[in-house]
C-alpha cells in the first residue's frame, strides 16, 4: 500500500522474506499486469509507529475489505518501504515509455 511517499507491506515475521531483510535492508520488487510494469529500488525498515499502523489498518478495511491484526508480532509484521528509484514502463514499447523516478 502506498502512504505518504512509503510503501507499506506485511508479512509473517517467520518468513524467508522476513529473515532476509532483517539481515539486509536494501529491497526491489515489481509490480505488473502484463503490459504495465514498475520496479522500485529502496530501503525497507520495521514500521512500529502506533499511529502509522492504525492509518494503514483504516486503509486496508476501506480498499480491501480486509481487517488485518498486528496486535500479536507473532502473526504479521508491517514493513516500510521507503524508494530511491523507480522504473515503469508499457510494453511493448518499452524503449518509447521508459519513466524513471528519483524519490
Amino acid at each position: 500500500m502506498w502512504k505518504k511517499n512509503s510503501f507499506y507491506f506485511e508479512t509473517d515475521p517467520g518468513s524467508q522474506k522476513a529473515r532476509n531483510l532483517a539481515g539486509n535492508p536494501r529491497i526491489v520488487f515489481h509490480v505488473q499486469d502484463g503490459m504495465d510494469t514498475v520496479i522500485v529500488e529502496g530501503t525497507v525498515e520495521r514500521e512500529k509507529g502506533l499511529r502509522m499502523l492504525k492509518l494503514l489498518n483504516a486503509e486496508y478495511v476501506r480498499k480491501y475489505a480486509y481487517k488485518p491484526d498486528w496486535s500479536n508480532e507473532k502473526h504479521q509484521i508491517v514493513f516500510r518501504v521507503r524508494p530511491r528509484i523507480a522504473h515503469a514502463w508499457k510494453a511493448p514499447r518499452m524503449h518509447r515509455t521508459l519513466v524513471n523516478f528519483l524519490f
